[in-house]
């Protein structure tokens, strides 16, 4: 037994990602695999990272990996690039204990995450891991690890869910959030190296061929919003949004350009362009150093304004990716988004005159929709003609009022580009129409001439041929090849 702490993600990206799992796909870096990694450093303790998705490691050979190196304490990481993504993170999780427990030494195990954090007994029953730690996990695992070493009882630790020996699951009290988040290390970049990683293809339409290096950075956690379909907060137990210092925002992207050669980069903020003010001192910041920089962020369609969206351009920011959800304002309503009074067209219209191009988010599904809102909601996409649109069906994710009204759910149905994927039944739809819509109006979208004609002035040919490739690349979806319906 080594005196070693491993946090591992599990490699199911094939089974998640289906027939984009290939060249549509990104391969993002798991930030917080890796902030977890550098903070549980900064405490003096070694730890490693074996980013499994990333390089293709089969769970097999992870098992295999950890039976080798026998770490004293073994996390795996229920998350992906974004919060949705733990939970359909979970179909792998559960196979990966699966296998790794009939052969399980004297390794202690945790999962981390934001879907483990809200339904942790359910988690410790499917997995058989030691512990569920819960929340963001900070000072909990290196106490873990430390009671551990020392043969201590970890149960007076914060953050911890465990199965005690009469089967009832136990909990230690919930760690108040941390305020000062400058107090967190930055990611190694020299160990997480960006030439492993790749953007997303909209996101390099500009220049198919240099999606890679990659790296994603961080500006804040959570979101202060309402929006009843969204789990972004269950890591954090409460809605809310704490950012952190510019200055050390602004020094981890001069690292990733001038030391490795960085120049696309998402920001993984669920709401970046939040702060009007703090825009502004992000854009002083950055926009003097010049770097050629191909920045996409999240931004809801009321927290912009023309005048940021200028110095964002200039600041390097060229894509924007807007939650507009539905055309209809009575489900929007019911969302709780906040957004119906907001008029979306000049929003969108003062984007493109600061020469941002927009990647358009749309939920089908949402509770009251129809038919007849499912096609509006497209009328409404292919009129602005945005340069890429995601479309999703509505998943009733833990931690969200949907959850409890959806009924029993396997963790596979939520990988939206599965062959197992099944979105939450409607009001007036059938899971198998709503998901059916949504595969159909994506190729649709994509394949118009219209559409089509602009990519090809706005990028290139290239760009033209990649996405037309793209619309001819099937999904294969159960739920369709059994229920074939209109």
């Amino acid at each position: 037994m080594h005196e070693l702490i491993i946090l591992a993600t599990i490699n199911a990206k094939n089974k998640l990602y289906g027939a984009t799992a290939s060249d549509f796909s990104a391969v993002a870096p798991n930030i917080q695999q890796g902030l977890l990694a550098q903070y549980i450093r900064s405490k003096g303790l070694r730890v490693e990272t074996i980013e499994s998705d990333v390089l293709n490691i089969t769970i097999q050979d992870l098992v295999h990996i950890l039976k080798e190196k026998k770490p004293r304490l073994l996390g795996i990481i229920a998350t992906g690039a974004n919060p949705a993504s733990s939970t359909m993170a979970m179909d792998g999780v559960n196979a990966f204990f699966a296998q790794y427990l009939p052969n399980k030494d004297n390794t202690a195990s945790f999962v981390w995450g934001p879907h483990p954090t809200v339904l942790p007994e359910r988690t410790l029953r499917e997995t058989g891991a030691d512990f569920v730690v819960r929340h963001e996990g900070w000072d909990t695992i290196p106490a873990l690890f430390n009671a551990l070493q020392k043969k201590e009882n970890p149960h007076t630790i914060p953050d911890l869910s465990w199965i005690d020996a009469q089967g009832a699951c136990q909990a230690s009290p919930d760690a108040p959030l941390r305020d000062n988040l400058d107090t967190l290390p930055s990611v190694d970049w020299d160990l997480m190296d960006p030439r492993r990683y790749r953007a997303h293809n909209w996101h390099c339409f500009d220049d198919l061929t240099r999606r890679t290096p990659y790296a994603v950075i961080w500006t804040s956690f959570g979101c202060p919003f309402q929006c009843n379909f969204c789990s972004i907060n269950n890591l954090f137990g409460k809605r809310t949004q704490r950012f952190r210092g510019m200055d050390h925002v602004i020094n981890e992207i001069s690292i990733l350009v001038e030391r490795h050669k960085v120049r696309n980069i998402k920001i993984m903020d669920e709401l970046f362009v939040a702060n009007e003010a703090r825009m502004d001192t992000f854009c002083d910041r950055l926009e003097p150093k010049g770097y050629d920089l191909n920045l996409w962020a999240y931004a809801r369609v009321d927290t912009v304004t023309p005048r940021i969206l200028q110095r964002l351009r200039k600041a390097g920011l060229r894509w924007i990716s807007y939650g507009f959800e539905t055309a209809s304002a009575e489900l929007l309503k019911n969302t709780r988004k906040g957004t119906v009074a907001v008029n979306a067209a000049k929003i969108i219209e003062s984007t493109r005159e600061a020469g941002i191009f927009i990647c358009a988010d749309v939920v089908f599904g949402l509770p009251g929709e129809t038919h007849q809102s499912m096609d509006n909601t497209y009328a409404f996409l292919v009129k602005h003609n945005f340069e890429y649109v995601n479309m999703y069906p509505v998943f009733p994710y833990p931690g969200t009022d949907l959850f409890d009204k959806a009924g029993p759910r396997t963790w596979k149905e939520y990988s939206l580009y599965g062959y197992d994927c099944v979105p939450m039944a409607g009001d007036n739809l059938t899971a198998a129409q709503i998901l059916r819509f949504r595969d159909e109006a994506f190729v649709r979208y994509h394949s118009r001439p219209a559409y089509l004609a602009m990519i090809e002035q706005k990028f290139s040919a290239h760009t033209r041929a990649h996405i037309e490739a793209m619309t001819k690349t099937p999904l294969r979806r159960r739920i369709l090849e059994e229920s074939p319906c209109p």
